[in-house]
């Protein structure tokens, strides 16, 4: 059986070369096959869940606010109402959210349509599994990129793979995803985007982006519980989807700089630890703690359990810049971690200018058709390279071809379906 390999993650940024290995391109006979099991058991869901529509039970979104009240941002006589009988609510820094912020501040704007429209026709209160699949794989070129970051980090086993795949996609429902990100910052933490606790900094010796954790910005006392799992769950989606035009990869560090005890929050580490082993494996080329408070041992020591192996063998502890410099060039380390990158962040709200594709109904049906069609050609591709009844080279040549449209067809779709990111506003 094809088993996963020790990866030296060291190794690999010194020599400045991505791990290829596994990936799409870059397979033996063996892996290959893996491959077709995984897609066999994946068809087949699709086909018998069909009809089974999964409920979303745990929206990250409704849990606050206007949306926990059923209260539509169009309906401006209710909103009013909400704000005037919340004032003194939505004015703490604990709960306060960005569209909370911006209506304090007299913007009225709708920034996102009010009424969410999920792919593929499902209902605002469910999703299909093979729905939420395909929006998922969006964010990489292939949907095999998708299938094999799972199945690598479950070792190459075809049933393994699938069980997490499968509960990943039942996680995303359930939670609510797609609505989260059509949202965007508009129900994020107001003061943790005002902080800046996480941002794209440059990018990595391997081309990818860094994505700067800054741990001592985050203070539990200042944001309710709700708003932390939507914290967790946006930053890591997002972090995601930004890496796609960077090779579907990225570096992830921690900044335990000034790290003191009110920063210490297990229960929300804990909660990005198994979002990141659940949702987005092998998404970060490596984790980096970067280190210089003598509290971090007894953090260390408390969180290293809740790793699985293939998390734990590329997360490394560093502790001075020379260390980071083996993975992120000095010229792209903030000045105040010892780099020369002398970046500043400066939050700029989301307006619904830098949305407009979103309100735009018949732009989206063509998007949506257009990606439906390009998924229904990925299927039917691949249930021929499944059963081998062409020739392998021209079915791996109609199939990479089949994968190109879709990658074009997501990034088509992209705009119509998510509220643009901070990061595409600068």
């Amino acid at each position: 059986m094809t088993t996963s390999e020790p990866i030296d993650i060291h190794a690999h940024y010194k020599k400045g070369d991505k791990q290829t290995s596994g990936t799409v391109g870059h397979l033996d006979a063996g892996q290959d096959q893996v491959l077709k099991e995984v897609w066999i058991k994946l068809l087949a869901h699709f086909e018998n869940t069909k009809d089974m529509p999964i409920k979303v039970e745990k929206s990250l979104v409704k849990n606050s606010g206007l949306a926990k009240a059923g209260i539509s941002t169009s309906d401006t006589e209710a909103v009013e109402k909400w704000y005037t009988d919340n004032t003194d609510e939505v004015k703490e820094i604990k709960n306060q959210l960005v569209c909370d912020k911006l209506y304090l501040d007299g913007n009225r704007d709708i920034i996102v349509p009010s009424t969410f429209k999920p792919l593929f026709g499902d209902s605002a209160d469910t999703r299909t599994f093979s729905s939420a699949f395909w929006q998922a794989t969006m964010r990489f070129h292939s949907p095999d990129s998708y299938v094999l970051k799972f199945v690598r980090a479950s070792g190459w086993d075809t049933d393994k793979a699938f069980a997490r795949i499968r509960s990943s996609i039942e996680r995303r429902i359930t939670q609510e995803i797609d609505r989260l990100m059509w949202e965007g910052d508009t129900t994020q933490h107001n003061g943790v985007t005002q902080n800046g606790m996480c941002l794209h900094v440059g990018n990595d010796r391997l081309g990818s982006p860094v994505f700067i954790v800054t741990v001592r910005q985050n203070s539990p006392k200042l944001r309710s519980e709700a708003n932390a799992e939507k914290l967790a769950a946006y930053a890591l989606e997002k972090a995601a989807q930004l890496s796609r035009k960077y090779g579907e990869e990225a570096l992830i560090v921690y900044d335990f700089a000034g790290f003191k005890l009110e920063n210490v929050d297990l229960g929300f580490t804990k909660l990005i630890v198994t979002t990141l082993q659940e949702l987005y494996p092998l998404t970060f080329t490596a984790t980096l703690l970067f280190v210089n408070s003598w509290l971090f041992s007894g953090f260390w020591r408390a969180i290293r359990g809740w790793l699985d192996p293939a998390i734990a063998q590329r997360t490394v502890v560093v502790k001075d810049v020379q260390t980071l410099e083996t993975f992120v060039d000095r010229s792209q380390i903030p000045v105040e971690m010892g780099g020369q990158n002398k970046y500043e962040y400066s939050y700029v709200y989301p307006t619904k200018e830098g949305n407009a594709k979103m309100f735009d109904t018949e732009g989206r049906q063509a998007a949506e058709a257009e990606f439906a069609a390009a998924v229904s050609a990925f299927v039917e591709q691949t249930k021929s390279w499944i059963d081998g009844s062409g020739p392998a080279t021209h079915d791996a040549k109609l199939r990479s071809q089949a994968a190109a449209a879709f990658d074009t067809a997501s990034a088509n779709l992209d705009p119509f379906i998510r509220a643009q990111f901070y990061d595409e506003r600068v």
